[in-house]
C-alpha cells in the first residue's frame, strides 16, 4: 500500500506541473482514456486519502497485535517460571 501511495503522490506532483490545457490520460484496465486534468487530480486525491486511511488502520492493527503478542509472551514466561518452581 505504501508503494501505491508513492505512485499516487508522484502522479499528483506530475499533474500539478501540467498546464490547464494539457491532455491527461488515465488507465482503465488495459487501456488509456483521455480525461480532464481536474477530474484525474480529484480522483488521485481521493485515492490518496483512501490509501492513507488504510495505512493508518493497518498500523493501528499491527500495534494492537504486537501488544497482544507481548502480553501472551509474558503469560507464557510466567507459566513456565511457575512450572519450574513447582518442579524444582
Amino acid at each position: 500500500m505504501e508503494l501505491q501511495m508513492k505512485e499516487v503522490e508522484r502522479a499528483l506532483e506530475e499533474i500539478e506541473k501540467l498546464g490547464e490545457d494539457a491532455e491527461v490520460y488515465k488507465s482503465i484496465g488495459n487501456i488509456l482514456v483521455k480525461s480532464e486534468k481536474a477530474k484525474v487530480g480529484e480522483e488521485l486525491k481521493e485515492r490518496k486519502e483512501t490509501l492513507d486511511l488504510r495505512i493508518k488502520t493497518m498500523q493501528r492493527q499491527e500495534e494492537k497485535l504486537q501488544n497482544r503478542l507481548k502480553e501472551m509472551q509474558a503469560q507464557i514466561q510466567e507459566e513456565f517460571k511457575s512450572k519450574q518452581k513447582a518442579a524444582g
